[in-house]
């Protein structure tokens, strides 16, 4: 099994379908669309020295129309949580303002204060242990974001979970918008 089978596993068996922890809706409503219609790319990294220029390989790859996400994975973890989401913040100041956006996931990560319960991936664990680097179009996400808080999709996140994802984002549309951040 390799980093983009368990990437693939953990979007089918978890990502889709329906969590009782958000009122019956997938954790990502979007993540079978973009399955099943091929919309994605997976570039493993098994040499951390090659992580940061794999990550920015996967940002071009983003950008390109048929793309709608971009994951990067590593297995060789150089990184500590706060060391990926530093490199993460200083190159989504720089990939915004191209329209693209970027959001890290580290094994070791347990940032949460608040319990996540729809986080919860029960029994199943992926058979590798590695960082994740999402890469998706800014503009695209805001827009899929917008549509799910008006469904009430963000009522079951805990605060400090939508903050750190959200708002979070929302925080760099100063660097997309010149300055001028955007009103949702």
């Amino acid at each position: 099994m390799t980093m983009t089978d368990d990437i693939l596993a953990w979007c089918e068996n978890y990502l889709e379908p329906k969590n009782k922890h958000l009122g019956n809706v997938p954790v990502c409503p979007y993540a079978k669309r973009a399955r099943l219609g091929k919309t994605y790319r997976i570039l493993e990294c098994t040499n951390f020295a090659e992580f940061q220029d794999t990550i920015i390989e996967g940002a071009k790859i983003a950008k390109q129309k048929n793309v709608q996400i971009a994951i990067v994975a590593c297995d060789d973890i150089g990184y500590t949580p706060e060391e990926l989401d530093s490199v993460i913040d200083i190159l989504n100041r720089v990939l915004v303002p191209q329209d693209i956006y970027l959001m890290g996931s580290h094994p070791d990560d347990d940032e949460e204060e608040e319990d996540v319960d729809f986080l919860d991936t029960g029994e199943w664990q992926p058979e590798h242990n590695f960082m994740m680097v999402l890469i998706q179009k800014f503009d695209e996400l805001e827009k899929a974001s917008d549509n799910l808080r008006k469904t009430g999709y963000y009522d079951h996140w805990p605060d400090d979970y939508y903050e750190g994802t959200v708002l979070k984002r929302k925080s760099y549309r100063r660097y997309r918008h010149d300055g001028n951040e955007k009103t949702s």
